[in-house]
């Protein structure tokens, strides 16, 4: 009961931070730059500097917004992706002890520090949206990579627990 208490709640937060984000995405999208998830992987100082030049004051504007509400969304999705592994693992184990049961509390774990790696991103987006660029693009672009990675874990490991219970 606790669980389904707390997984309502940080869908209810995870509806309610992404709804603004996606009204930032389409004010920088307006100003004929790209969405944040490019500035995320530019991966270079010229790249990066491109994407703002695109977005302008405007569009920079949303995207420091969009970063700065992504915090509170990044732990409510990352909470999401953690309870929902650890249904999974809960799902595979029905059937008796497995490796890939056991790997619940790993695979949980890596779901917190995508999170993690997102607001590493975010911090490191900010500076480079307040002039500091240097190797701060590549930078985000690995902490955005691992979170990606990370969260493709546990997407695959939940299909995995939900296919568990149809078998």
């Amino acid at each position: 009961m606790e669980r389904r208490a707390a997984v309502r709640l940080l869908g209810t937060g995870n509806v309610a931070a992404f709804v603004p984000l996606l009204a930032l995405e389409r004010r920088m999208r307006r100003t004929g730059g790209p969405g944040i998830i490019p500035f995320e992987l530019a991966g270079t100082p010229e790249r990066s500097r491109r994407i703002m030049d695109s977005w302008g004051v405007a569009g920079q504007r949303a995207a420091r917004l969009s970063l700065l509400l992504d915090y509170p969304y990044l732990v409510t999705y990352s909470g999401l992706q953690f309870a929902g592994c650890v249904a999974a693992g809960e799902a595979l184990g029905r059937s008796g002890p497995t490796r890939l049961a056991a790997a619940a509390r790993a695979v949980a774990a890596s779901q917190l520090a995508a999170g993690a790696f997102d607001a590493a991103e975010n911090t490191t987006l900010l500076a480079i949206l307040s002039g500091r660029n240097g190797r701060l693009p590549a930078l985000a672009r690995a902490f955005a990579g691992a979170k990606f990675a990370l969260l493709a874990v546990g997407g695959l490991y939940r299909v995995l627990g939900l296919a568990s219970r149809r078998l």
